[in-house]
């Protein structure tokens, strides 16, 4: 099987800024959640296992990190990683790799969507804990998924959209 060829592409400003604010957030929770855990370690009320809540958010948020680096790699070795079948069966047909760069791109940009997300759900966490507010963490969650699932499906419309209809 010949690798797929497309031009490379780097992350638009505004996935960039998304990222950065997504970085933010995951230090304004790290912080928290670690100042929380000093004050109710001196009283004696911290387990030790809510440090696997910093680790997996930290961890999820990097794993996205290593996968908007290497989107092109990625798809390129191993092309059957792209579960959109609409969006695959328009990149299978598609000729010029200057554009499937940008559709590529543009699918992959979206991933940074779930950075800011896991970092928001992050920051709601943290301070539910630190408050010990867990209505205020239903709701919340409630709402991010919401609005993460409609975000991201808006997006691979417009994407879908605008890639269907150039031919």
């Amino acid at each position: 099987m010949q690798p797929m060829k497309v031009t490379h592409y780097p992350l638009s400003s505004g996935a960039r800024a998304i990222l950065v604010a997504a970085l933010i957030i995951n230090v304004i929770a790290t912080g928290l959640f670690v100042s929380y855990s000093q004050s109710a370690t001196a009283a004696g009320t911290f387990s030790d296992s809510l440090w696997i809540l910093p680790a997996v958010f930290i961890g999820v948020f990097v794993l996205i990190l290593l996968l908007l680096r290497f989107r092109y790699v990625l798809l390129e070795r191993y092309p059957y990683l792209v579960n959109l079948p609409a969006f695959a069966y328009r990149l299978g047909i598609q000729t010029d790799p200057k554009r499937a760069g940008i559709v590529i791109n543009r699918v992959f940009t979206v991933h940074t969507f779930a950075s800011l997300y896991t970092s928001a759900l992050y920051l709601v966490l943290s301070t539910s804990i630190i408050g010990q507010n867990s209505q205020f963490i239903l709701h919340s969650i409630l709402i991010l998924v919401a609005i993460f699932i409609l975000t991201v499906f808006i997006q691979y419309r417009r994407i879908y959209h605008s890639f269907a209809n150039k031919k």
